[in-house]
C-alpha cells in the first residue's frame, strides 16, 4: 500500500508547504495503536552502512536555508541520474526501494509501507527541528560537548548535519529504513556539508545562484584525480586518449580519499526496521547510548508507534550516565498535530507515551495556525 502526502518537496527536491494528506486505501484507524501488527520477520534487517564516494564524476545539491544558515541537499535528479548510470553499467537489475519509489515521476508515493519510507524528501517538520536546534544552539554546545546523537528516520540528514557541521566534538548516527536512502542521498549530503564542501572555482567545484535559490556541482573525479597523480595530473590526463578514469583508478582514489576523510569517525550509518535495530543494539550492548535522539514526521501511523517507543526506550541515555555533561538525556520528535487521512497525530502519539509510563512528554514548540506543527519533548520518568 502506497499514500501521498501533498507537502514536502516536489519532483526537484524542493520544500514545499501544505497541509492536506490522503491514502490510497480507505480507513482511518483508531486513536490508539495495537502493540505492533507487522510481524518482526517481514521487516527490514539491521544493516550498518559504510560511508562511501557517490559513483558518479560529480554530484549536485541545492542549498537549503534556515535561520541565516546553509546547508546542502542532493538534488533528486541527480540521485536519478546516478541510477540510470548503474543501469547502464550493470544491465537489469532488481529495483531498488528508491526506483519503486520514483517509478511514477513526479507523483511518486511518498511512502510505500514496508518498502520505501520517505527518505528522498525534506519534510517540513525536519525544518522546524532544525530551527529549534539553532535558537538553543549555545545550550546545545554545551550540553552536546562529546555527546552521542540518534536521527532516527533521517532521510536526507538536516539536524544531524546541522550538528555535524556546529558542534565539532559530537558525533551522530542516522537511521533510515532504507539502505539506498542513506547510500544515495545522506552520506552525499554529509560529504557535501562537510569534507567535499564546495567552494566556487576550487576543486573543479561550481557555484550557481539563481534569484534567491542556490545550487552547486561537487567534482568528484576532481578530488579522485588529485589524489592519485598530485602536481602530476594535467600531464597524465592530457596523454591519455580520453580523460575519464578507469574503474579500477576511481576505486583506488575513492578508498584514499576515505582513509583522509576525517568525518568519518563521527558517523554512524544504519538501514532497517526499528524492531530490528533496538534488537541489534541490544545484542551488541549499546543500550542508553545517545544523549539525544532526533526525529521527525515519523508517528504519521500508529501502528509504529510500539517500535518507535520500543527503540527509544533502548538508546536513549539514562540521566545519570551523563552526570559531567549536565545535559538531560531526550529525544525531540517534530511532528504534524494531525496527519489526515492517516492515524496519526500527536495527541494519539502522546496518549500512547502516557499509557506506556517510561517517558515524560510534552509540547515545547507549536506553529500555530489550523495546521499545526508541533516539537515533543520525551524525558525519562523518575521511576525508570
Amino acid at each position: 500500500m502506497s499514500f501521498k502526502f501533498n507537502f514536502g518537496v516536489g519532483s526537484n527536491g524542493e520544500i514545499i508547504d501544505g497541509a492536506a494528506i490522503t491514502e490510497s486505501s480507505s480507513g482511518v484507524a483508531t486513536a490508539l495503536p495495537c502493540e505492533d501488527p507487522q510481524p518482526l520477520d517481514s521487516a527490514a534487517p539491521c544493516e550498518c552502512v559504510p560511508i562511501s564516494i557517490p559513483g558518479v564524476s560529480s554530484a549536485v545539491f541545492d542549498a537549503i536555508y534556515y535561520c541565516n544558515q546553509r546547508l546542502w541537499k542532493r538534488q533528486i535528479d541527480d540521485v536519478q541520474f546516478q541510477l540510470a548510470q548503474q543501469d547502464d553499467m550493470m544491465g537489469d537489475v532488481e529495483d531498488s526501494a528508491i526506483k519503486q519509489a520514483m517509478a511514477e515521476g513526479s507523483s511518486a508515493a511518498d511512502v510505500i509501507k514496508g518498502v520505501y519510507e520517505g527518505g528522498l524528501k525534506t519534510w517540513e517538520c525536519s525544518m522546524d527541528l532544525l530551527s529549534y536546534l539553532v535558537e538553543h544552539d549555545d545550550e546545545l554546545r554545551m550540553s552536546l560537548s562529546g555527546a552521542r546523537v540518534l536521527e532516527i528516520g533521517c532521510g536526507t540528514g538536516l539536524p544531524s548535519l546541522h550538528i555535524l557541521k556546529n558542534i565539532a566534538s559530537a558525533s551522530v548516527c542516522m537511521q533510515d529504513y532504507n539502505k539506498d536512502v542513506l547510500e544515495l542521498v545522506t552520506i552525499p549530503n554529509v560529504l557535501a556539508n562537510t569534507a567535499f564542501a564546495p567552494a566556487d572555482g576550487v576543486m573543479g567545484d561550481s557555484v550557481h545562484t539563481e534569484g534567491d535559490t542556490e545550487s552547486c556541482e561537487i567534482d568528484l573525479d576532481f578530488r579522485r584525480t588529485q589524489i592519485l597523480f598530485g602536481a602530476d595530473t594535467d600531464r597524465v590526463i592530457g596523454e591519455r586518449e580520453a580523460p575519464e578514469l578507469t574503474s579500477e583508478e576511481a576505486c583506488e582514489a575513492d578508498s584514499r580519499l576515505l582513509e583522509r576523510l576525517e568525518i568519518k569517525d563521527r558517523c554512524e550509518f544504519i538501514a532497517g526496521d526499528w524492531a530490528r535495530i533496538e534488537q541489534e543494539m541490544r545484542a551488541q550492548g549499546r543500550e542508553h547510548s545517545f544523549g539525544l535522539v532526533l526525529s521527525s514526521e515519523t508517528i504519521y501511523d500508529v501502528d509504529s508507534y510500539a517500535r518507535l517507543h520500543d527503540l527509544l526506550s533502548c538508546v536513549l541515555a539514562k540521566p545519570d550516565t551523563q552526570p559531567s555533561s549536565g545535559h538531560v538525556p531526550m529525544a525531540l520528535i517534530a511532528a504534524k498535530s494531525i496527519y489526515f487521512g492517516l492515524s496519526g497525530s500527536v495527541l494519539s502519539f502522546q496518549q500512547y507515551v502516557e499509557r506506556r509510563g517510561v517517558f515524560g512528554i510534552s509540547s515545547i514548540w507549536h506553529s500555530g495556525g489550523s495546521m499545526g506543527r508541533e516539537i515533543l519533548r520525551l524525558t525519562w520518568n523518575a521511576s525508570c
